[in-house]
């Protein structure tokens, strides 16, 4: 009789202890996280581009491989949108130069992207702007806009 008295509490305890689990993870306040997506769209909006509408915005591409980027050095127009799409087979990030403390360009901090995923950015300004991958720097980058 002890033995099933003690089996019952046991029982009556996890389906307690469930219950607060589950009641507390269905209550509690969801937190957004951010998707690749919405870590993909980093750029600057067309009222702020020099000279450029959104309906004339040119593109680049730029590819992180398991070799680096490529192309290393890309010139564009002010007013390009360049995009780096991630085929190295790991997570990397685009961010500004000087590594670790990317803060010659700091629209250029785009952060990190897995593998098959891309990261943008419209740059408004001319200027030589240097980036590496902050997870490997020695994968490095030049983006020169005239």
């Amino acid at each position: 009789m002890t033995k099933w008295f003690a089996v019952a509490i046991i029982i009556v305890i996890v389906l307690v202890g469930g219950y607060f689990i589950f009641a507390k993870n269905s209550t509690a306040p969801s937190t957004p996280v951010p998707t690749q997506t919405q870590a993909q769209a980093t750029t600057v909006p067309p009222d702020q581009m020099t000279g450029t509408s959104k309906a004339m915005t040119e593109e680049s591409m730029v590819t992180l491989t398991s070799s680096g980027f490529s192309p290393a050095s890309l010139t564009v127009k002010t007013g390009t949108k360049v995009t780096w799409k991630n085929t190295s087979g790991e997570a990397a990030t685009v961010n500004s130069d000087p590594h670790p403390t990317h803060t010659d360009y700091p629209p250029l901090n785009l952060g990190s992207f897995q593998n098959g995923g891309t990261l943008s950015l419209i740059f408004d300004k001319a200027g030589t702007y240097g980036y590496h991958n902050h997870f490997n720097p020695s994968e490095r980058g030049t983006i020169i806009v005239k």
